[in-house]
């Protein structure tokens, strides 16, 4: 059976994160995380039933809507603008994360032996590669909404990990607890932000 579709998925999840990355533009944002999830799901496809498989895109998106309504109710949410000229931040977190993607791709042969999984080469790249972007958007950025944002990618990239490795019904079910608790601790940050602002 050819997967090689599955790395269109994997290059799917892998984009999404290093948006979130690096631009900081609320809509923009929030349609990659969604994108991210809907990756997530197409490669889960291959390790667990579609229904089972679906829990997590509808977890991810529920995530997302959550952040999505937070930012339209405290008046925070920009619309779409043109595409602005990167800053000099924006360029060194876009390079950080194409030097993760590349630094996967390059050690991935050898993390697959790591983890004894045999094929599941588009599963494996995206899920090691979002863990590091997600670790890197933790580590670079300081506003509470973008760390939920890599949170929420470090998380997807473990889930989908540990999915390739076992199946254990209470964890799916923790995992997606953790994830819908993320969103609510974010829109949290961000309503608290709101009113120091605008008292």
């Amino acid at each position: 059976m050819n997967l090689s579709w599955l790395f269109i998925p994997a290059g799917l999840m892998l984009f999404a994160a290093e948006v979130n990355l690096t631009r900081r533009q609320w809509l923009v944002n929030l349609i990659a995380l969604a994108a991210q999830y809907l990756g997530m799901f197409l490669l889960l496809t291959l390790v667990r039933p579609p229904t089972l498989a679906a829990i997590k895109l509808i977890v991810g998106w529920m995530d997302t809507l959550v952040l999505y309504i937070t930012l339209a109710s405290v008046g925070e949410f920009y619309t779409l603008k043109a595409p602005q000229r990167l800053s000099s931040g924006q360029i060194f977190r876009l390079l950080a994360g194409l030097f993760m993607i590349v630094f996967t791709i390059v050690f991935l042969p050898q993390i697959q032996s790591l983890f004894l999984m045999e094929g599941n080469q588009p599963l494996l790249l995206a899920a090691v590669g979002t863990m590091l972007l997600g670790l890197l958007q933790v580590s670079m950025i300081s506003e509470p909404f973008y760390i939920i944002l890599g949170l929420l990618t470090f998380l997807s990239g473990f889930e989908l990990l540990y999915a390739a490795l076992e199946l254990s019904l209470l964890l799916e079910a923790l995992f997606a607890g953790i994830n819908l608790g993320l969103a609510l601790v974010g829109a949290y940050f961000l309503v608290k932000d709101a009113e120091i602002e605008q008292p």
